[in-house]
């Protein structure tokens, strides 16, 4: 059976929950009210993809990856790191950022969508071209960004102490 269908209700799925985790991070309710919003918007927008990338959505044998939402949620995503990032600058609550743990899973996740949005396309495009080309290691630059990213993560999950949490 064809799971690319599960793979495009993930995009806004995933783009919902790391929007979430944003929402707590913010400390504007403006900043809140525009991400549900995105939120809401990105899900529309996933649909109408999703839609528009399947002629017959009820043949799961040939179902079709989307189009465009992955490529937008990456924007997405980098935007809301990028403004998280400038507001925890702006404020200066953190003393010192390579002890706080959101900032290395900001990190991993800022690579890993910056190499969506700038180096996916790039390879889709060259093992689409009429004479196939013999990349070598450039196929394996979006699996060493996702495992740059894993190991981001961890970097976070080390520097994550409960009690420094807690209310």
């Amino acid at each position: 059976m064809n799971n690319l269908m599960f793979y495009n209700l993930s995009i806004p799925l995933f783009y919902a929950l790391l929007g979430g985790m944003f929402y707590f991070k913010f400390n504007g309710q403006r900043q809140r009210r525009l991400l549900v919003v995105s939120i809401l918007g990105f899900c529309v927008f996933s649909t109408w993809d999703i839609v528009n990338s399947n002629e017959n959505l009820e043949d799961l044998k040939e179902h079709r990856i989307v189009l465009y939402a992955k490529t937008v949620e990456g924007i997405l995503v980098i935007s809301l790191i990028l403004a998280y990032f400038y507001e925890i600058i702006k404020s200066l609550k953190i003393p010192n950022l390579l002890t706080f743990p959101f900032f290395w899973v900001c990190s991993g996740l800022l690579l890993y969508y910056s190499s969506l949005i700038f180096v996916a396309p790039v390879l889709h495009y060259a093992y689409t071209w009429k004479d196939p080309m013999e990349l070598g290691m450039a196929e394996s630059i979006p699996s060493i960004f996702e495992t740059v990213c894993a190991l981001l993560f961890s970097v976070g999950i080390y520097h994550y102490s409960p009690k420094d949490y807690a209310k």
